[in-house]
């Protein structure tokens, strides 16, 4: 009788670790599945769309050049306001050589034609060490192609948008349904490039 009455004491705290371990399991996968439920989707990355537009010196520029041999910050800026108005756009040019060790190449884009966008740079007080490219096609008399390229373009007004997007040196950005994504947090971003990191 003691050695049963022994078994049964002994069956009462296995049986109570052996809840315990099962609550924490069970408790375990519920944070699992929570976190996979709660985690952005991971951004689908493909080639950046190219394009050739004039920069601010009447030079036509061939985007596809700079894919597969350096980093690309891509600033789509308000053609208003102009480049020397544009806080990445400014930033960028104050911190160019810290830019430029994170092998780094900036490219504006905006619908400012190019002597808009030489005067910006007179009010800036210089060049802009980088190229500020005109989305207008002359042949065709269109504007904002390469906004749309890039999905900043509503496509019911046709109103253009800002935006920024880096891509990388294997001349990949990140796209959602295979049109590029803008980043979330440029700010962020323009810190980083300004700090001579390449923000990944």
């Amino acid at each position: 009788m003691a050695g049963v009455a022994r078994y049964r004491i002994l069956i009462l705290p296995v049986s109570a670790v052996v809840i315990a371990l099962l609550v924490a399991w069970r408790l375990g996968r519920e944070t699992d599945r929570q976190d996979a439920v709660s985690q952005p989707p991971p951004v689908r990355r493909q080639l950046a769309p190219v394009f050739e537009l004039y920069d601010q010196n009447n030079q036509l520029v061939k985007f596809e050049r700079y894919l597969g041999r350096t980093r690309l910050v891509v600033v789509f800026y308000e053609a208003a306001t102009g480049a020397d108005e544009d806080p990445h756009l400014v930033r960028l040019r104050r911190h160019i050589e810290d830019v430029a060790a994170a092998g780094v190449q900036v490219v504006g884009i905006s619908t400012a034609v190019p002597a808009e966008n030489r005067r910006a740079a007179e009010r800036a007080g210089g060049e802009f060490p980088f190229p500020l490219l005109t989305d207008i096609d002359p042949v065709h008399q269109s504007t904002g192609a390469v906004h749309g390229q890039w999905g900043l373009s509503d496509p019911e007004t046709g109103a253009l948008q800002t935006g920024l997007f880096l891509v990388d040196r294997a001349g990949m950005v990140g796209t959602d349904d295979g049109t590029p994504v803008p980043e979330e947090s440029p700010e962020s971003v323009v810190d980083a490039l300004c700090s001579g990191r390449w923000p990944r």
